[in-house]
């Protein structure tokens, strides 16, 4: 959702489009969403409760640190270049990162098959 969110938003701000921006909107909040309960559900399986708070706590500093970081990267693109610019370079940055993270994600916890 969130790649998919991204490529919208990029759409939105080249065809100035405010139905892509909504939607834009929509799929980039929703991936946002998907990605905390998959991180906080990863904590909750996989730390044990003695560094539980912690680890929440290197999850939490690390996201808003993105959160807070390249919006404002994007925002003094765009004063140098262009909207369309530093919203292009913002777009594609979370969408790579995105990738990364699932493909990591996937290769450290493999689908588990059912037996039987």
């Amino acid at each position: 959702m969130t790649v998919t969110g991204m490529a919208a938003l990029i759409a939105a701000v080249a065809f100035q489009s405010v139905p892509l921006l909504l939607a834009a909107a929509v799929l980039s909040g929703l991936g946002q969403g998907a990605s905390q309960l998959g991180g906080l559900s990863t904590l909750a399986t996989e730390v044990s409760s003695a560094r539980l708070a912690e680890a929440n706590a290197a999850l939490t500093a690390g996201a808003y640190l993105l959160a807070g970081t390249l919006p404002v990267a994007a925002g003094f693109l765009s004063d140098a270049s262009s909207l369309a610019a530093g919203t292009s370079a913002f777009g594609i940055v979370v969408a790579t990162l995105t990738v990364l993270g699932a493909l990591t994600a996937m290769r450290c916890h493999p689908a588990r098959r059912p037996t039987g």
